[in-house]
């Protein structure tokens, strides 16, 4: 459920040329965080390649870095931002 949530509201937020159709960056986002199972407070994707991720501090050092790879070996993602969160974040339902 929280990876469906996630992924509505990247598709959501996520800025695009056109009103219709989401950025590539976004949509190999979107994609790669459905089968993975870590907690992400911010993720968006943006026309220029760009992808902005911050994992939740429940998200060690390794997966961190294991995602992160994963994001930049995609040919629609252009740079990755990552950064690992100080916090812990509570779900708001």
């Amino acid at each position: 459920m929280k990876a469906l949530t996630l992924s509505a509201a990247l598709l959501l937020s996520a800025p695009s040329v056109h009103a219709t159709s989401p950025a590539p960056a976004a949509l190999a986002l979107d994609a790669l965080l459905r089968h993975e199972s870590v907690e992400v407070v911010h993720a968006q994707g943006y026309p220029d390649g760009l992808v902005e991720i911050m994992f939740g501090s429940s998200v060690d050092d390794a997966e961190h870095l294991r995602i992160v790879e994963k994001l930049r070996a995609h040919p629609d993602i252009h740079t990755v931002k990552a950064y690992a969160s100080p916090r812990t974040f509570c779900r708001i339902d």
